[in-house]
């Protein structure tokens, strides 16, 4: 591997591998350290994509086996556990192989001249002054090298292999907080029937549990949990779900283990001099769930056209990255940070209040899972269904708050300064801020 690049990329993940293919095909030296061997990179189980992302990034559609099934009807509980509802199905969402996505990644960003090291470690950046110039990468056989680049890019997860090594001054947080993570375990076991019906309960422990039968002939067992303290393991839910579903074979035919993933809205920056935040790292993800396999691709499009613009211009300084970061914030940010408002909202609340927001119609499944939205938008529509909350004034008012304010937090990203100004920079996270110590006080803490 050449030590001297003009890009450096730290994961093989979605977002480092959609990166390379770019940045390579644009006539860029590129390497990519992956701590995993080439064949165990993807995590081991399918994830749930709308089908409508590989043509925004320009990626062919996946087709079988890596093309699994589209999501279908699944019955949802919230909480308590009441009362079902139905979740529609989504024909425009679709399950795809992880393992099988993320070869075909790494296929394309080899064919495209990006050189990939697996089982390297990115051991922290490589600093000039002010500016981050490259990796330092510890190989399989324990070879310690330094690879330089124009352009260094940690796509390496929520650990944030470099990110969290960075001095505090370029300010990145280091660590993700316990409240804005999920903490999960999942296992695909055999499915001694042809059941196919799935089941989904939201909000449980403040988090998200599933029995999902979409696969022919696997039962997949999933809960995670906003890592409080006191919280329970994931494990122990997916092993009392087992417990309780005849169907499950004594077989893990996928999965097995888990892993902490962000679940909050996108940091404020993901740029510093010569340097570059991408997918987890920078928890481009849902606030809701975790899922980031689709904003993860969108910010590493972004990303690439910005990097490459910069290292064409020969200028890789905040100014010259800075596009990239209210590109994605417009584009991606504004659901996701308006969702983040809701959920810190209801993680406060009592959970008979969650309960009711749904099973008295006034918010709708499909409305409110992954979508950014809630009643299209329509605050008349709202307000009538408001009328079904009259006996609980005190939530409604509370409510009508936190959602206002969601709303402004939306109006806020899309108006993040177009062009580095440090003082202007500051002066948005302050009202970021400002905006979410506004939502509601919690009625209960958070357990």
């Amino acid at each position: 591997m050449n030590n001297n690049v003009d890009v450096a990329i730290a994961g093989a993940g979605i977002a480092g591998c959609l990166l390379a293919r770019n940045l390579a095909r644009d006539g860029h030296r590129v390497a990519v350290i992956e701590k995993s061997k080439r064949e165990d990179a993807g995590h081991d189980w399918w994830d749930t994509i709308k089908i409508a992302t590989f043509a925004r990034v320009g990626m062919p559609e996946p087709e079988p086996p890596e093309l699994m099934s589209t999501r279908h009807e699944a019955t949802v509980y919230l909480p308590l556990e009441t009362k079902p509802l139905t979740a529609p199905p989504r024909p425009e969402s679709i399950h795809v192989d992880r393992k099988l996505l993320e070869q075909r990644q790494i296929r394309y960003a080899e064919e495209a001249g990006a050189e990939l090291l697996f089982g390297a470690k990115a051991t922290g950046p490589l600093l000039d002054g002010d500016r981050v110039a490259g990796m330092g990468v510890e190989t399989a056989d324990g070879q310690k090298i330094e690879l330089r680049a124009k352009i260094t890019i940690d796509a390496a997860g929520m650990s944030g292999a470099l990110r969290s090594k960075m001095p505090e001054k370029f300010g990145f947080p280091r660590q993700v907080e316990r409240k804005d993570m999920f903490v999960t375990y999942r296992e695909i076991r055999n499915n001694t029937t042809d059941s196919r019906d799935d089941l989904l309960i939201f909000g449980k422990n403040n988090g998200v549990v599933w029995v999902n039968r979409a696969e022919a002939g696997m039962v997949d067992f999933f809960a995670g949990a906003i890592n409080f303290p006191g919280r329970p393991e994931p494990r122990d839910i997916v092993n009392e779900m087992i417990r309780k579903t005849p169907e499950a074979g004594d077989r893990i035919m996928r999965g097995g283990y888990g892993a902490p993933i962000p679940v909050r809205h996108c940091f404020d920056s993901f740029v510093a001099p010569g340097f570059m935040l991408c997918g987890d790292s920078a928890c481009h993800c849902s606030p809701i769930d975790g899922s980031g396999m689709a904003s993860s691709m969108i910010a590493a499009d972004h990303a690439s056209k910005v990097a490459h613009a910069a290292l064409e211009n020969g200028d890789t300084s905040v100014a010259a990255l800075w596009p990239y970061i209210g590109a994605y914030k417009r584009e991606q940010g504004v659901p996701f940070v308006g969702l983040d408002a809701v959920q810190k909202f209801m993680v406060s609340e009592p959970k008979i209040n969650l309960e009711l927001l749904f099973t008295r119609g006034v918010l709708k499944i499909e409305e409110f899972w992954g979508s950014g939205g809630g009643a299209g938008g329509n605050k008349l529509k709202m307000l009538l269904r408001l009328i079904k909350l009259a006996d609980r004034p005190l939530f409604v008012r509370r409510l009508i708050a936190s959602v206002g304010i969601g709303a402004k937090l939306k109006e806020h990203y899309m108006n993040f300064p177009e062009k580095y100004d440090p003082a202007e920079f500051a002066a948005w996270v302050n009202e970021k801020q400002r905006l979410f110590a506004e939502l509601p006080p919690a009625m209960i803490p958070p357990r």
